[in-house]
Parts: structure tokens; sequence; C-alpha cells
């Protein structure tokens, strides 16, 4: 059946996300994990792609690549933008659930997913899933961040900021984060739990790294990745976004336990800083080092 509502994480699937990895670090990734090995991948929880075509810049020639996408909509999207690349003929989206992959097990030589397991209810049972479709001897790899820790990183527009600013910001992204989580919705702190979750899945050798690029934004912000964080930024803000839309994050912060009655005073609060924010940045003004908790954790099936 069809729906007017957006596919999930609409709001985050613009030219930003291109710019999340530096390419000299994913091909130290490929060596750190051995990529030369791998004949055959799955990216679980596709999306459109992004990760799956960022990583067969780094795999050997000839591999093929499946993504798994459980909105329509996206798989949709992601076989357009594969008709647009030379190495297209190298990749496959196929429609289906990360909980219960569709896929007979051992099948994979890397099986692989980026910002998933944030946003399901047990990335336990994901995992265990992955684990269940890799061959003996292969790898999974997951991408995960924390992303609250990002509310801790200044910038020269946030510096100044009262402490009691800051502090509201951050208890209303915990608050929220809390109500998603017993929402079975997910959690985007995830990423500091995978270590512990792979070895508990049996995955042995289990590697952890932290993903070397930062979220710089430096005037006249003349780098491509810059003007896209600038312009999503600004889009957000036009939007009335942040970090979620309102009727989500109202939902997440009641859930959570936060009072009905602080959310619109709050809310309206984060989003005259955000739109502060946007107009230091039209102004050439803001800058920031941009630092942000990214991992990549692997480990293989024995």
């Amino acid at each position: 059946m069809e729906t007017s509502e957006p596919p999930h994480s609409a709001a985050y699937f613009g030219a930003e996300r291109d710019f999340w990895w530096n390419q000299d670090y994913l091909e130290l990734l490929a060596r750190r994990f051995d990529f030369a090995a791998v004949r055959s991948v799955l990216d679980v929880g596709a999306g459109i792609g992004h990760w799956g075509m960022l990583l067969a810049s780094v795999l050997p020639q000839g591999v093929s690549i499946v993504g798994l996408e459980r909105d329509p909509r996206w798989v949709a999207e992601a076989e357009r933008r594969r008709g647009r690349r030379e190495a297209g003929a190298r990749f496959q989206f196929d429609q289906g659930v990360a909980e219960a992959l569709p896929y007979e097990e051992a099948t994979f030589d890397l099986v692989t997913c980026q910002t998933l397991l944030m946003h399901v209810p047990d990335p336990q049972v994901v995992i265990g899933e992955m684990v269940r479709v890799t061959k003996p001897g292969g790898l999974v790899l997951a991408s995960e961040p924390n992303n609250a820790a990002s509310f801790l990183v200044e910038s020269s527009f946030s510096f100044g900021t009262p402490v009691e600013g800051k502090a509201e910001a951050i208890r209303f992204v915990l608050v929220c984060e809390r109500g998603k989580m017993l929402l079975g919705r997910g959690d985007n702190r995830v990423g500091d739990l995978l270590p512990g979750y792979f070895v508990e899945a049996g995955l042995t050798q289990v590697q952890t790294y932290m993903n070397d690029k930062v979220e710089l934004m430096v005037p006249p912000y003349s780098e491509e990745g810059q003007r896209a964080r600038a312009s999503m930024l600004a889009e957000f803000s036009n939007k009335g976004l942040w970090c979620w839309h309102r009727e989500e994050a109202h939902e997440y912060f009641v859930a959570g336990g936060g009072d009905e009655a602080d959310f619109d005073p709050v809310w309206t609060r984060l989003l005259e800083r955000q739109q502060n924010e946007v107009a230091s940045i039209a102004a050439g003004e803001l800058h920031t080092a941009g630092g942000n908790i990214h991992y990549i954790v692997g480990g293989w099936r024995g």
C-alpha cells in the first residue's frame, strides 16, 4: 500500500552523506580487514546505496555487491543510482528486512551495514542474522555512531552559550533517545556497544576503529563537503527540523519521560539556536573542527 509519508531517513540521504569518509581511510580499512579476499558482499539496510558504493572503490574488481533495503522507494532510487554508474553491473538491490535476511546461511564473504543498527528495536537480532549469512571465515562489518556525543562539540557560535542552554539541549536529546529506544525505534548511541555485541554473537578477532572524518566548517567553506553540510543545515532550519521532525521528537520526548509542558518551549529555543547557527554560516563566521564519534567494528565468523 502506498503512503504519502517520506521514506525513512529521507532528511539524511542528501549530498552531505557522500562526504562521510576519507578515501585514503577507506583504503586503510580495506587493508586492515583484508578486503582482497572478498568476492561477495551484502550491505544490510542499504538505503540508496551510499555505503556499498563507497566500499566498491576499495574492493577487488568484479566483486558483486547486494544491497538489502526494506523500503521499496529506496530500492527504486538505489536502482536508479546504480544505472548512472559505470560499475553499476556489480550491484543488485533487493527488498527485505534485516531481522529476517532472505538469503541462505553462509552466502557472503562480507556482510556489512552503515547506520542501520541505530534504528532497529534489537540490534543483536540483526547482528545474528548478519552472522548467519556470512561464510565461515567471512567478515561482519558495521559502521555506527554515538550521535549524542556530537552535542558536546563546540563551534565559534556555540562556544559562548551558557551552561544551562547546553545542558538543556543535551538533556532533551537523551530523553528523546530513551523514548526512541522504549518505542522500539533503536538508539543513536548503539555504536558504543557493538564490540560487545559482536563477541556475544560468536565473532572472533573483533576490531574497532573510529572514522577519521570530521564535520569541519571553516570559512569560506570552499570544500564541497562543507558546502553540502551548510546546505543540509539550512534545509533543516527551513523545514523546522532539529535532529528529528517535530512530531517525531515530541513522541520520543514524551515516551522518554519528558514533561509535555516542557516540550514546546525547549523545541522553540533549539530551533532558534539552529537558525542563528545557520545565519552564522551564511555570514561566513562559523568555524568548528567538527569532531564526532563514528565507529567501524569488524569481526570474523569462525
